[in-house]
């Protein structure tokens, strides 16, 4: 899933409500013992918030925590500490594969029901097989579904306009849903791709008249079925959101607490925004009933003070992603891979660390895939697979040049025109891509560098091909759901290029690179596998699409009295639902 930008969401306030009786419930398996129920929580976000409402759309850290863990169900979900293995949620039991395994069965619930207006409608795998089908729709603009759904059978057809439906998802009757791929796809029989947002349930009858138009607006009116839900009148309007201002979340009375293992302890989740990163975090240290929610790190005073003064307040996690910077090679020069080499050369690792408060914030990145993820031992580990380019932890300014030399630039220094360069203008992202605006400077780069918000940065931007934006500084990257597939999929394989939300942002289209990948995502073995995805590691690093140089660590803070519990597959961000008062 993308990482935040390095932008800044920090501090959630957990506000005992006057009046409701803590009770002592918890255990070490769903957020620890000693934990209260009751209370409302507060967030103060320096920036942004969540990218849509709608759950179609959901793929960044914030849509997850905010939206996705406290609001909606999935087929199947994962725990805090799950790195294998996801929890049945909608489902009934894991996936039932057959035909070679290119036929995955689920059976689900038939006692989880919607939020009003739909509070006395059930689930149904109907719901499900819309959801899905929804997700292929440009009008939601879903960034990954074409990586994980794409071999099931009748997508092209359905894309292509030529179906109404997608003739490889079935649904034999409301508890059964099949799913028909025409070659074995491993995320799918292991169910991690059924974790995805993809599969919340989406109710056809309800909302395929919110799907119609140039972009969806089923968002703003949509049926939960987690714990919590977007406060709404009840009739199917959402009352509690104001982009970039505030979010609420009541308790969803449509949930069944029986039917579900998440124990949702606080009664209330409320969102704002417009907060200096700086005071939030010294507040969230110093007072009682304050969580933090921070996707990147404190700013970096903070951060040094906490490390010495209040360690105990703080869960340092690995995110299980990188941070790179993104180097589009449809703008030239950055064609040209000794460019992109001599760009990876010329920067300071080291340096750019710095800017977010040093080593705590992780180890200093020598290829792309990050520790834990299988393929990284069998692409160097944490030595790497030895390209020099990549080789110094800082600023190798003769090797840069060698590279701009071999590139066709006679005295190693570049003399072409600015390069479109557009930055975030949050702390520490801001930082971070000034320190590199300065680095490349070496080699002679013109920069035409621009600092927006965080959103504007991606969807006018980044992920935007038609606005031939060269170089994004800010990016970062973590698993969808542990599989090195999530990686390269999305990233490096050229059919999931799109004209809106493309995470592609290098715009690799190489059909030698896209085979390769085709080939890895069929492998079921794991050690087979390993090396398969090691090698491309190897292929995506030498070839310096993206510039690694750093997998980071997740670092959120908490009030004396706070247990926070942080999700590994929501990239060491805290998890609401799961966190509570001890």
């Amino acid at each position: 899933m993308p990482l935040q930008p390095l932008k800044i969401l920090i501090a959630v306030i957990v506000s005992v409500a006057l009046g409701i009786t803590v009770a002592a419930c918890g255990s070490s398996d769903n957020g620890g013992g000693g934990a209260s129920s009751g209370g409302n929580v507060k967030t103060l976000e320096t920036a942004g918030g969540v990218d849509s409402l709608d759950p179609g759309y959901w793929y960044y850290q914030t849509d997850y925590s905010n939206l996705l863990q406290p609001t909606q169900r999935t087929l199947y979900y994962w725990k805090p500490d799950q790195t294998s293995n996801p929890t049945p949620d909608l489902a009934t039991a894991k996936p039932q594969v057959s035909n070679g395994g290119k036929t995955v069965t689920v059976k689900i619930r038939d006692d989880v029901k919607y939020s009003a207006p739909l509070q006395n409608q059930a689930v149904k795998t109907a719901d499900i097989k819309y959801a899905l089908e929804r997700c292929f729709l440009p009008q939601v603009g879903n960034g990954y579904a074409n990586s994980y759904y794409n071999n099931i059978e009748g997508v092209k057809d359905f894309t292509d306009g030529k179906a109404k439906d997608i003739s490889g998802i079935t649904t034999p009757d409301d508890t059964t849903l099949v799913i028909k791929t025409t070659v074995p796809v491993g995320v799918l029989a292991d169910a991690g791709a059924l974790t995805m947002p993809c599969t919340v349930p989406v109710p056809k009858s309800y909302a395929q008249k919110y799907d119609q138009g140039k972009q969806s607006t089923y968002g703003d009116h949509q049926v939960f079925t987690g714990p919590y839900m977007v406060t709404n009148n009840g009739k199917g309007n959402i009352v509690g959101y104001k982009p970039g201002q505030s979010l609420h979340l009541v308790r969803n009375p449509s949930w069944d607490k029986s039917t579900d293992s998440r124990p949702a302890y606080f009664d209330r989740i409320d969102f704002q925004g417009g907060f200096d990163a700086t005071v939030a975090a010294r507040r969230t240290l110093k007072e009682n009933n304050l969580l933090g929610g921070d996707y990147a790190a404190p700013p970096t005073p903070v951060l040094k003070s906490a490390l010495s003064q209040d360690r105990d307040q703080m869960s340092i996690t690995s995110s299980g992603g990188n941070r790179y910077i993104s180097l589009n090679t449809t703008v030239k020069p950055l064609d040209n891979v000794n460019v992109r080499r001599a760009i990876s050369a010329v920067i300071d690792r080291t340096a750019l660390r710095q800017t977010r408060g040093g080593p705590t914030l992780g180890t200093l990145a020598t290829h792309f895939l990050p520790p834990g993820v299988n393929g990284f031992d069998d692409a160097g580990g944490d030595k790497g697979p030895g390209f020099d380019f990549m080789s110094s932890p800082t600023s190798n300014v003769e090797l840069a040049k060698s590279y701009m030399k071999k590139a066709g630039y006679a005295n190693g220094m570049y003399s072409g025109s600015p390069l479109l360069t557009i930055a975030d203008n949050e702390s520490p992202a801001k930082e971070t891509a000034e320190a590199f605006a300065e680095q490349v400077k070496k080699i002679g780069l013109k920069l035409q560098y621009r600092e927006v918000p965080h959103a504007t940065m991606l969807t006018k931007f980044c992920q935007v091909p038609k606005s031939k934006t060269a170089i994004c500084p800010n990016l970062g990257w973590g698993a969808d759901f542990f599989a090195p597939v999530s990686f390269f999929s999305p990233l490096f394989y050229g059919p999931n290029i799109v004209q809106s939300g493309n995470v592609n942002t290098a715009q690799v289209n190489d059909p030698k690179l896209n085979k390769q990948i085709e080939q890895a995502q069929q492998i079921t073995d794991s050690t087979e596998a390993g090396k398969a995805w090691g090698d491309l590691d190897k292929e995506v690093t030498n070839q310096a699409y993206f510039i690694p140089w750093l997998w980071d660590n997740n670092v959120s803070l908490m009030g004396p009295n706070i247990k926070g519990v942080p999700s590994k597959f929501n990239s060491g961000a805290l998890d609401y639902v799961f966190s509570s008062v001890k």
